[in-house]
């Protein structure tokens, strides 16, 4: 153990659930506070208040309901009950685990609620971008609608004042002086009555001016061209674009032309009222119906390769001259360039001042003007700073009361922990003292583990055994000792242990290298200061389980034997005897594989099988055995067809000259091979193959038997041979 200071910490186990519990209600806190921080903004408390009970609800405040509520919960089952102690020389391995553990959920926590967060905020980034949005296609379409209504009025009032002209008789102008004062007073009537009109031109049905009355001697050059356009074709009515007169500052002025009805088809002349909509429509027009520091609306129009601002920008200084103010089209990031370009809709750019802004465009009806409603993006940005600088330090201040959570719970269970070990070291030390005097110096694996199933003490015979050091065999659960597969029967054996006089159970056990070997466990339970503690004698039984498969192995090759002596008197000729020697070595010898091969005298110096049981699966078809001198001539089957000497291949993996065979042998089971020549005095005429499941299973009681029944096999052979020569 450490020093005094760990001896007895000021945060103990109980004091630790108090801070928690203080801890946890702050976390609570907190979050009511957030979002009663995160929902105010510029409204009255009722507002807000109502925003504060929605939030409440939401599936963000769900979510990290869930967050806090997993934190508590695992802070409230840790603090239920003490830490299990493990032993002294465990409790920095337990708390540098745990400690990691704790670590990982606080990651793991900090990165849900930062999410959460973010998550949010994205939401209501795209619900402000939306209302925004929506706010500005409404002002456009407003202000559209408002300058269409005008158009469409100051329309209608030119046809109005035709309709009256036309019932002048317009046929006795330019000559007859009182008709044209008539009309001049007319005219100046018109434009006295509204503001906006600078002139009113009367042309003759030729396009010769009749009357002109107000600013100028006569219309202007834009408004002769329109009325010419309508001689050539005649329309109801055209509206002649904003454009600028001569003048320092220019003028800007636009004009509406309708025809003076006659009696037959083609009209008696063309009335072109002249007008200046700046003092009319265009007065007031950049006004925002809300309250705005960035906000404002332009009107613009295209001449040639330019967009030309109708109003002037107000955010300009010096303001420049109305219709004034060109962009050209190539400054695609310009909104007004956008708003020509692709028409009515919302989208961002770079203003005039080098500013984003957001722009919802939208088309005056009879007109080639464009609305263009834009707001900076930062006047709605500001909040959503606002907001993200609220949510960093709410979400901030909850990940560090998380933290102090979570230490708290360390430090509480670090300090249970340190003085369970310390009590537990002291029955340790007095287990381990006999644990050593009794089993130190025994030649069986010794293990004394403790009521949490953990090693406390291993004999040196263990450490030999197993491969493990003294100190990895302490505080490792007894049932690693076992390999996965064959851990199922272990809590069973636990129970049988503790039965009275112990129990003996054959089991697996697995080395540190991985290498597993059967095993023979007594073990029994002993009861120290009223704690059971379980002792273990191992031993080893490979060389026993060795010892009986060997005896089983060589019962069945006994039987075979038996059985092929049978077959060798029974058999008409060789190949029947063959074949049913084959089929009793792999029924009842337990070989994967059997067969009888005959040596081929041709150039290749290939086989012939006579006979084959077992699993072949097509091996020896792809073998291409040879009995000659060529590499795929010195296995065991070619050299034993070549030399007259038995070949015995104990593993098809260690042994080179089975290489050729290797991979093909290994699919079907092959481990080891035997090849035992059948000779006729130095003749060797055939060759019995018998292949087995595992490796070095031909030892020499086995080699002696099999060796036996091939002479008699051959003995038998030649015989029959003979007999049917004969």
């Amino acid at each position: 153990m450490k020093d005094a200071v760990d001896r007895s910490p000021f945060l103990t186990f109980g004091r630790s659930r108090w801070v928690f519990a203080i801890l946890a209600l702050a976390g609570v806190l907190n979050g009511l506070l957030g979002a009663w921080l995160v929902t105010s903004g510029p409204t009255d408390p009722v507002v807000h208040t109502a925003n504060f009970l929605r939030f409440l609800v939401s599936p963000w405040m769900l979510a990290t309901y869930v967050v806090v509520a997993l934190l508590v919960g695992m802070g409230a089952w840790r603090l239920r009950n003490l830490p299990q102690a493990p032993s002294e020389r465990a409790v920095d391995k337990t708390l540098r685990g745990r400690a990691i553990g704790f670590a990982l959920v606080v990651a793991v926590a900090s990165f849900v609620l930062m999410g959460i967060g973010y998550l949010y905020y994205r939401e209501v980034e795209a619900s402000t971008y939306a209302e925004r949005t929506a706010e500005q296609q409404a002002v456009a379409r407003l202000k559209s609608q408002q300058v269409g209504k005008w158009l469409v009025e100051t329309t209608v009032n030119a046809e109005i004042l035709a309709a009256s002209i036309a019932r002048m008789p317009l046929d006795r102008l330019p000559g007859d002086r009182d008709v044209a004062q008539v009309t001049g007073l007319l005219f100046a009537e018109a434009l006295a009555i509204n503001p906006e009109r600078t002139s009113v031109t009367l042309f003759a049905a030729n396009g010769s001016v009749l009357v002109h009355e107000g600013e100028g001697s006569g219309p202007d050059a834009a408004t002769t061209d329109a009325v010419k356009a309508l001689i050539a074709s005649p329309a109801p009515s055209k509206v002649v674009d904003l454009h600028n007169n001569p003048g320092d500052p220019p003028q800007p002025r636009m004009a509406i032309v309708v025809p003076v009805a006659g009696t037959g088809a083609r009209p008696l002349g063309w009335l072109a009222v002249a007008l200046d909509p700046f003092r009319g429509i265009l007065d007031k027009f950049n006004t925002w119906p809300t309250a705005s520091r960035t906000s404002e609306v332009l009107l613009v129009h295209r001449v040639g390769d330019d967009v030309v601002y109708i109003t002037p920008p107000k955010h300009l200084v010096p303001p420049p001259v109305p219709n004034t103010l060109a962009l050209p089209l190539s400054n695609t990031r310009s909104p007004a360039v956008q708003t020509i370009l692709q028409g009515p809709g919302a989208r961002t750019g770079i203003d005039y001042s080098g500013t984003r802004v957001l722009t919802a465009s939208d088309k005056v009806n009879g007109l080639p003007w464009y609305i263009g409603a834009k707001t900076d993006e930062s006047e709605y940005e500001v909040p959503l700073r606002r907001l993200a600088r609220r949510l960093a330090e709410v979400i901030g201040l909850g990940i560090a009361i998380s933290v102090l959570c979570l230490w708290v719970l360390y430090r509480g269970e670090r300090a249970a922990l340190q003085s369970q070990a310390q009590s537990a070291e002291l029955e340790h030390q007095a287990m381990t003292r006999h644990f050593e005097d009794l089993t130190q110096l025994a030649r069986d694996v010794i293990f004394l583990s403790g009521p949490d199933g953990r090693i406390i003490e291993a004999n040196e015979a263990a450490s030999t055994v197993y491969g493990y050091a003294a100190e990895e065999f302490r505080g490792m659960p007894a049932s690693d000792l076992r390999p996965p597969e064959a851990r199922d029967g272990y809590d069973d054996a636990w129970r049988r242990y503790a039965s009275p006089g112990g129990a003996l159970i054959e089991t697996v056990h697995r080395r540190k290298d991985g290498t597993t070997f059967p095993v023979e466990v007594s073990g029994r339970v002993l009861e120290v200061g009223g704690k059971p503690f379980y002792q273990a004698f191992v031993r080893d039984i490979s060389e026993r389980r060795a010892l009986e498969r060997q005896v089983a192995r060589l019962s069945r090759v006994r039987t075979a034997l038996q059985a092929g002596t049978s077959v060798l008197l029974r058999s008409r000729d060789e190949t029947e005897m063959y074949e049913r020697l084959c089929a009793v070595m792999v029924q009842q010898g337990g070989y994967v594989m059997a067969n009888v091969a005959l040596p081929v005298d041709d150039p290749d110096k290939t086989v012939r099988y006579a006979a084959v049981a077992g699993v072949d699966d097509g091996y020896l078809a792809q073998a291409h055995i040879s009995w000659g001198d060529v590499p795929r001539g010195h296995g065991p089957l070619g050299t034993a067809l070549r030399t007259g000497e038995m070949q015995v291949n104990q593993d098809f993996i260690s042994n080179p000259l089975a290489a050729p065979w290797r991979d093909e042998a290994l699919k079907r089971g092959y481990r080891s091979s035997i090849a035992i020549p059948l000779k006729d005095g130095d003749r060797t005429f055939a060759a019995l193959t018998l292949y087995a499941s595992e490796p070095d299973a031909f030892d020499d009681d086995e080699v002696t038997l099999l060796s036996k029944l091939c002479a008699d096999l051959a003995y038998a052979a030649v015989a029959a041979s003979r007999r049917r020569a004969a």
